[in-house]
């Protein structure tokens, strides 16, 4: 497996992105309730694994955020960190994208100065 199109804004990463969102915004419409469910509160309260699990995804957010306001270049990228932080993948996934759009299209704007 080749990483190396996920290091740097390329169509392929910005995919990733793109498609994890997807993946996000489709289980939170479809996902509903099931049978003998616990829900959050009492989930949390049963399961330490739970509470480490709901713990990381906190962590992981204020990573993201953190990413994203010191190495973003767009306008979005203090708003998007901050939401984040309230609405995790909701917020960083898309601001990720576009600051991966907003460097392809520079790269290829300079690409073409530089042909003429």
């Amino acid at each position: 497996m080749n990483l190396d199109d996920y290091r740097r804004p390329s169509p392929t990463r910005l995919r990733l992105y793109l498609s994890l969102l997807l993946m996000l915004v489709l289980t939170a419409i479809l996902g509903k309730k099931r049978d003998g469910d616990l829900g959050t509160v009492e989930t949390l309260k049963r399961s330490s694994f739970a509470r480490i699990m709901f713990m990381d995804i906190g962590a992981l957010s204020t990573l993201g955020a953190l990413y994203l306001a010191l190495n973003g270049k767009s306008r979005v990228r203090i708003p998007a960190a901050l939401a984040s932080l309230a609405v995790g993948s909701f917020s960083l996934l898309p601001a990720l994208a576009y600051e991966d759009w907003k460097a392809m299209q520079n790269a290829e704007g300079e690409n073409q100065t530089a042909k003429r």
